[in-house]
């Protein structure tokens, strides 16, 4: 890794690998080194982690990069969005496991509390679902007495997983988040800029518990490991920032752990059924902007799940009657059915592991498709860029052209939250418009566009017997 007068250091906190990366002085991220992330445990709806495995390794990582550059670099951070701990304030221990956003304990609460969705839509721009830190805080309250009186307690503080690392790598100097995060907790007002409290009385959370809100940038504080924080915001915001053009219609397919569909926006009051709004910049100078999303709830490690890539892409369609739904940690927009996971056809079952790989892969496709013609309605965007791990296996570009019927752009480097955090650090504007390899529709998956409209009835098939 080059010593020469690096711009910024970035970290980018996910849910299957942790990575880190420089940005040099030509704004190319140099010296991306990853460790996977603690895994989770638990059964059923349970998904929780050990946040301080987390911690040592995320701050081993870091460390191993702050050594190789000068003291005080900025340090640009992009974390997952609605994974949280709470820690005792005195001495930075967790006070319960970290409860990650795949938990679905929350469900039963979300279906007893629907008459609220309108408001939580209205204030929040997201829908009413157990994957958001406000009603996994209130089910834990109402099912774990223990969770409830350290939730009350003055001692106790809460956060996501930047807040928590932040205040462990500072000596507890600062316990802040800022709006791109907050506002996937379902309990930040996205228009007023605060914590709504009207929603925290509905949840059960003190406001004493929270962290403070600050905009994305010019943060200025000072790490044990030497580096410093300028910037933090949401892995989704910061996978965006550097791919969508602010002044097109473009979208951006990240493929991750989960799968999310952003379209570029100015407009805090949109508001689609089913979708998310959200800010995916807040500077200092008052500068926002909000993206329009789609989420998928399973990715990468669903089409991972039955045999490992590149995906077998014929020409012609080998199981006509395979379908299935890629959403590991319930399905997500625009229906949000919880209850509802990775599930196989009866033909999809029958296949061998490569098949089931092929098949889920189709299905994550066929999401896709169905978000953005949700999300554009009859103006296709002028671009579809797409970043994540799951751009590494060959047949995506191909597949993904295939079944949209349209040229889209696979980035070259692959490690979009990582250059958007460390472009943000280092001060420079975050759209960098990085080298992408672009596919056109072939013989390579010619089957799909027809394909999906078969899924599109199965899947119709499957909500109604649900």
């Amino acid at each position: 890794m080059s010593r020469v007068s690096p711009l910024a250091v970035a970290i980018d906190l996910g849910s299957t690998a942790i990575k880190v990366g420089v940005l040099d002085s030509a704004g190319r991220l140099t010296g991306v080194r990853s460790s996977p992330a603690p895994p989770l445990r638990g059964e059923g709806p349970t998904r929780e982690g050990d946040a301080e495995s987390y911690a040592q390794v995320a701050g081993a990582l870091l460390q191993s990069v702050a050594e190789t550059v000068p003291r005080g670099t900025p340090l640009g951070l992009a974390t997952q969005r609605s994974t949280f701990t709470l820690w005792d304030r005195r001495d930075g221990r967790p006070r319960f496991p970290m409860i990650s956003w795949q938990d679905r304990r929350a469900a039963d609460w979300c279906a007893r509390h629907r008459g609220a969705e309108a408001e939580v839509v209205r204030r929040t721009g997201l829908p009413l679902s157990p994957h958001y830190i406000g009603p996994k805080l209130a089910a834990l309250r109402e099912s774990d007495a223990a969770f409830a009186a350290a939730l009350l307690s003055p001692r106790s503080a809460l956060g996501t997983l930047e807040t928590f690392l932040a205040w462990r790598w500072s000596a507890g100097r600062q316990h802040a988040t800022d709006l791109t995060v907050a506002a996937r907790s379902a309990l930040l007002d996205i228009a007023r800029e605060e914590w709504s409290g009207a929603l925290l009385d509905l949840c059960g959370v003190p406001r004493s518990v929270l962290p403070e809100l600050r905009p994305t940038t010019r943060w200025q504080l000072a790490l044990d490991n030497g580096l410093r924080l300028r910037a933090t915001l949401s892995d989704q915001a910061s996978a965006a920032l550097p791919l969508l053009d602010p002044s097109c219609g473009s979208a951006l397919v990240n493929l991750g752990t989960g799968a999310f569909v952003l379209l570029a926006s100015r407009d805090v009051d949109l508001r689609l059924p089913g979708y998310l709004l959200g800010p995916t910049l807040a500077t200092t100078g008052g500068e926002r902007r909000y993206a329009l999303e789609g989420t998928i709830n399973g990715a990468g490690p669903a089409v991972d799940r039955f045999a490992p890539g590149p995906t077998d892409l014929p020409e012609s369609d080998p199981a006509p009657a395979g379908f299935a739904l890629p959403d590991v940690a319930g399905l997500g927009s625009p229906w949000w059915r919880p209850e509802i996971g990775l599930t196989l056809s009866p033909a999809a079952e029958r296949l061998d592991g490569p098949g089931k790989r092929r098949v889920v892969l189709e299905g994550l496709l066929f999401r896709i498709r169905a978000i953005l013609a949700d999300l554009t309605g009859p103006a296709p965007p002028a671009r579809i860029v797409v970043a994540g791990g799951l751009t590494a296996d060959a047949a995506l570009g191909p597949a993904l052209a295939a079944t949209l019927g349209r040229p889209v752009e696979l980035l070259a480097a692959r490690e979009a939250g990582l250059l958007g955090a460390a472009r943000l650090a280092a001060g420079l504007e975050p759209f960098a418009d990085p080298p992408t390899e672009t596919f056109v529709p072939g013989p390579r998956g010619a089957y799909l566009a027809q394909k999906f409209e078969s899924w599109r009835g199965w899947l119709d098939a499957l909500l109604s017997a649900k």
